[in-house]
Parts: C-alpha cells; sequence; structure tokens
C-alpha cells in the first residue's frame, strides 16, 4: 500500500496522470486519472482525480488497484466544490499545499503484533502485504504522522494488538486503557 501511495503523492506532485486496473462491482476496466490527493475515508485509502474517460471527478479505493503506474503530465482543473468540502478543494488546488509530505510526514514508524484474528482486517485496511506471519503472531509496520489517529486505530482492535514501537504510542494506549479501566471502577 505504500508503494502506491509514494506513486500517488508523487503523481499529484509533478502533475502527471496515473493509469491502473481498477476491480469494482461490474468487472475490471483499465482507468486513467488525474490524482489530485490520497484521503483516508470509510477505513480505507483512496485516491480523489479527475478522469478523463467519464469527464467527472471520482474516487478510486486503493485496494481494488493494481498495476499502477505514472503518465504524462495534465493541466490542473479546478476542483468544483460540490465535489468535495472547500477546505479539501483549496488544499488539492493550492501548490504549496500539494506537497504531501510537508503536511502528513511519515516520520514515524509503527511496529506492531496483531492476534492472527485480525488478519482480515489489516488485509482490509492495508492489503495483503502490510505484515508478516510470524510464530508470534502478525508483524504489522506502517509510517505513520498522526500519533492521535493511530491510538484510536490501535484500540479498535482491543486486545488483538501490541504496540512494540514507537515507545510513546504504546503509552498512549496505556493511558487510555487506564482511563477506561477507571470508568468501571
Amino acid at each position: 500500500m505504500t508503494e502506491k501511495i509514494e506513486l500517488i503523492k508523487n503523481a499529484v506532485l509533478e502533475t502527471k496522470t496515473i493509469a491502473f486496473d481498477y476491480c469494482y462491482d461490474k468487472g475490471d476496466v483499465r482507468r486513467r486519472v488525474e490524482p489530485y490527493f490520497v484521503i483516508f475515508q470509510w477505513s480505507a485509502w483512496y485516491v480523489f482525480g479527475f478522469c478523463p474517460e467519464r469527464m467527472d471527478w471520482r474516487l478510486f479505493k486503493l485496494l481494488r488497484m493494481r498495476n499502477l503506474t505514472l503518465g504524462d503530465a495534465y493541466a490542473p482543473r479546478e476542483i468544483p466544490l460540490g465535489c468535495m468540502g472547500e477546505q479539501l478543494a483549496k488544499q488539492a488546488t493550492s501548490p504549496e499545499k500539494r506537497d504531501f509530505n510537508a503536511q502528513f510526514p511519515d516520520t514515524k514508524k509503527l511496529v506492531a503484533l496483531f492476534d492472527p484474528a485480525a488478519k482480515y482486517q489489516l488485509m482490509e485496511a492495508y492489503g495483503p502485504d502490510s505484515f508478516a506471519e510470524t510464530d508470534e503472531g502478525l508483524l504489522f509496520t506502517l509510517n505513520f504522522s498522526n500519533d492521535a489517529y493511530m491510538i484510536q486505530w490501535l484500540l479498535g482492535f482491543g486486545d488483538k494488538v501490541k504496540v512494540l514501537e514507537p515507545a510513546d504510542v504504546a503509552e498512549g494506549i496505556r493511558a487510555v486503557a487506564e482511563n477506561i479501566l477507571g470508568k468501571y471502577k
């Protein structure tokens, strides 16, 4: 998943199209898109962009994309506000905001051990290559930028995950767990 996001980030920064095979309820199709940003919504990663074939704005779920390639340069379009929130539209068309690494630097590395029962959830959220199966469980590694979001996401797994690093995220989970326990005493 990280490789897809990196390729799409580069395409956005360089204003280049992306092409990919896309699987949806009507089958598989090859699509070419002018990407504007990557968004995490509804428990999954999506790319938002303009589809010249459909002459419309679309969201494409990254997990349904295969054979992703970088294409030709495109001239940025103005995003109609009806397509998405006004703040996101401004962000997507502002050159300084298109630098994803400056806005959302993935500088922290999460290493966590998940119970095998969480396998389908990890696959749904980050794909089948997001973890390694070990004797102790599923070893998951991910770079991230938002501690609060990461802690909330990990808490959704209850006792089916143990954070190995970073220590501050493990401590954040412990603090929330103690706070919850205190409410039930």
